[in-house]
């Protein structure tokens, strides 16, 4: 086989979306706090619009960059969320926002590069890098600094191989939001060490912080370095569907255009026309769904800080709470020992029936991921399956 597989990790978080698949499937009841599926449908206007795409036999090839009328709406979504001016050809629309990451990266980074990958991480960055014959570099965070780089955590890391540095903000799993005051800082210190950044804000329409979100694009002369990445499945419940797409220097927009012709094509033509219909509509549903998110990221805090062994930030975006279980390590629960978070989380789910994301996918063997992405009760439901098995503080 070919070197890569070698390198390559299977996603943690496909194998436990798997497992839960296969527990619901026996009839088992799992309480799925580990899982980033957002639990609000398709907004109506997005399930018409392909409707009516069947309907009009909208069924063929399009453009490999998408259709030009999302192409546009995404311009002008950028523009409305962030203040960033893209043209359509700077647009590709791709099979969700891991295939405009993987376009991105394969894109940029050359055999020999060093990629920057704050930690936690989510956990495709590093295994993509690799794949691209690149070396992931992690520059490690904690809960004192908000889970977030700063340029003297980046500096030391830094050589004449560093290539870009990947940040997600908001963060998956830690929450984590950078500031505009942040942002500038990192900003200056990228075009100071002509660094290229990959911007992942997938989660973006989720930030509860009053400031709202930024963009490391918007800042002068980052437009010329920055590659954004997003999608429709977070922001619109739409994980499925498959869309996602990158906002690029056009150079660095054709060679990925070119990786993507010679692999997907085009993606799915009528889930195109259902994420127009999101993108283009009314966005007054976001605010509810936010809101929503924030009472359920407040009930799940609340909860977990009960619970004996485990502590938390209070996430300020995107749909997790980031938590710490070190104190558990060494210590013996239900017959085992445990030494790490992916112990816990088996006993978790074998035990209680609680699905939890183990953090050692995402750089930390001592964290767990929760998810508040589920309806109020199972969540409440969860916290109370883990107080059992693991007691109260």
């Amino acid at each position: 086989m070919a070197d890569w597989v070698e390198r390559v990790l299977p996603s943690p978080t496909a194998m436990l979306e798997s497992t839960v698949a296969q527990y619901q499937r026996e009839g088992r009841t799992v309480y799925r706090l580990g899982l980033g599926q957002p639990d609000f449908p398709t907004p109506d206007r997005a399930k018409a619009a392909a409707i009516q795409a069947i309907q009009d036999n909208f069924t063929g090839y399009t453009d490999t960059s998408g259709i030009l009328p999302l192409r546009e709406a995404i311009c002008r979504a950028l523009h409305r969320d962030m203040g960033l001016s893209y043209e359509p050809g700077e647009i590709v629309v791709t099979v969700g926002g891991k295939h405009a990451l993987f376009n991105a990266i394969c894109t940029l980074c050359r055999p020999g590069d060093e990629v920057l990958i704050p930690v936690p991480y989510w956990v495709s960055f590093p295994e993509q890098v690799k794949f691209a014959g690149a070396k992931p570099v992690f520059v490690q965070t904690d809960a004192s600094a908000g889970y977030k780089v700063t340029p003297e955590s980046l500096a030391p890391l830094v050589n004449e191989s560093t290539r870009l540095l990947i940040l997600n903000q908001p963060n998956n799993p830690s929450g984590a939001v950078y500031s505009a005051e942040e942002l500038l800082r990192l900003a200056e210190f990228c075009r100071e060490r002509d660094l290229w950044v990959i911007s992942d804000e997938v989660y973006s329409a989720f930030v509860f912080k009053p400031e709202g979100y930024t963009s490391i694009a918007s800042f002068p002369g980052m437009r010329e370095r920055t590659v954004v990445i997003n999608a429709v499945s977070k922001s619109y419940g739409m994980t499925g569907w498959r869309i996602g797409y990158s906002a690029a220097p056009a150079a660095v927009t054709g060679a990925m255009l070119r990786l993507q012709s010679h692999t997907t094509s085009n993606p799915s033509s009528i889930a195109q026309q259902a994420a127009l219909a999101a993108i283009d509509g009314p966005q007054d549903d976001l605010t509810d769904i936010r809101d929503e998110y924030a009472a359920r990221r407040d009930i799940l805090v609340e909860g977990v800080r009960r619970i004996k062994g485990l502590e938390c930030s209070v996430p300020d975006g995107a749909f997790y709470v980031w938590v710490d279980a070190s104190a558990w390590r060494g210590q013996a629960l239900e017959g085992r020992t445990i030494s790490t978070a992916d112990d816990l989380a088996d006993i978790l789910l074998t035990k209680a029936g609680v699905a939890v994301m183990p953090g050692t996918g995402f750089g930390s063997p001592y964290h767990i991921r929760l998810s508040y992405a589920v309806s109020r009760e199972e969540m409440e439901n969860g916290i109370a399956a883990m107080e059992s098995i693991l007691g109260s503080k």
